[in-house]
């Protein structure tokens, strides 16, 4: 038996527990305590903080994205013909300039309903 394992007689009173090491809780201690105000507050502008990245970052992506030319059809089905053959490139050629399109499409949506949305 090692040192640390000790026999149930052998722990009689919380002192007994002390002097082998083991430390003793009240079990009303052990009650987590309510959040204060200040804490409150800081785990607050921790999770905007963490928000007004993510938003920053898709800020950025959409931004990048509008870099992207649209494709003429002619190079639509040239870059199509490429992808299906392996061009990685061409692949990426073409989801970019499509997602372009996407997020073109998806903002002139959404201030369509905005501006529904506010007339009433």
């Amino acid at each position: 038996m090692s040192q640390n394992t000790l026999k149930v007689h052998d722990l009689n009173e919380d002192a007994e527990f002390d002097e082998n090491g083991i430390e003793v809780f009240d079990e009303k201690a052990l009650v987590e305590e309510e959040p204060s105000d200040s804490d409150l507050a800081e785990e607050e502008l921790l999770s905007q903080g963490a928000t007004q990245r993510v938003l920053d970052a898709t800020q950025l992506y959409l931004g990048e994205i509008g870099y992207s030319p649209l494709l003429t059809a002619e190079e639509e089905v040239y870059f199509a013909r490429r992808a299906l053959r392996g061009d990685v490139a061409s692949r990426r050629r073409m989801i970019e300039s499509n997602l372009r399109l996407v997020v073109k499409i998806a903002r002139r949506y959404r201030q369509s309903w905005s501006g529904a949305a506010g007339s009433d």
